[in-house]
């Protein structure tokens, strides 16, 4: 077994071989916008479920949301903030080292799938998704464009929606040309969903369904 890369409109040459895959997000260009999608990418979940079962069958159920903070007591400050301000920061070590070597040692996977017959179908499916999804005219880009801070859970809300990688993706601002996919054809016996379950619960993808 191998893994091969593919970024952008290169996915085409896909294997079309059944197997497993992980996307991850390598920007071309690095700029305030690309740190800032650095920053979206560390604040989930965006809101938090608790039930607490307290006596006589009464039952406390919180839904709120979430403030990912970074630091002790005395300085923390938001952790998208932190990363943000890092990244900005354009040293000669922290931008070509996200842009290069990241991915997929130093990262957390996107979004990890799998595909019994055809992987080249299944990542074109995801691509071709997220790229009708930047189009100026459709509707989820155009509330984006609107309500610049929705988070996924308001938009799939919004227009009824359940969810997918490309919808998750393209509310935190990942342009179709910065994904990377990574491909493993596995062409042996095997239970491909059991191993793609697996490795959700260990890397525990980001653009996964919460």
């Amino acid at each position: 077994m191998r893994i091969d890369e593919f970024q952008g409109s290169n996915i085409i040459d896909t294997p079309e071989l059944p197997g497993i895959y992980a996307w991850y997000y390598r920007p071309r260009v690095f700029g305030d916008h690309e740190a800032k999608i650095l920053g979206r990418l560390i604040t989930r979940p965006s809101s938090v479920k608790t039930e607490i079962a307290m006596r006589y069958g009464l039952m406390w159920e919180v839904d709120s949301s979430v403030n990912v903070l970074h630091g002790g007591k005395r300085n923390r400050q938001p952790a998208d903030k932190v990363v943000s301000d890092a990244v900005v920061d354009k040293s000669d070590l922290i931008t070509p080292f996200l842009q290069n070597l990241m991915v997929p040692y130093f990262a957390t996977p996107l979004y990890i799938g799998i595909d019994g017959k055809n992987l080249r179908v299944r990542i074109k499916r995801h691509y071709d998704s997220l790229t009708q999804l930047w189009e100026p005219e459709e509707p989820i880009s155009k509330y984006l464009g609107n309500h610049p801070d929705a988070d996924v859970e308001e938009v799939l809300n919004q227009f009824g929606l359940t969810h997918s990688f490309a919808i998750n993706a393209r509310v935190k601002g990942i342009a179709p040309r910065d994904l990377v996919v990574c491909v493993c054809p596995i062409e042996i016996p095997g239970n491909l969903r059991d191993l793609e379950q697996i490795l959700q619960i260990l890397a525990d993808p980001i653009c996964g369904r919460e």
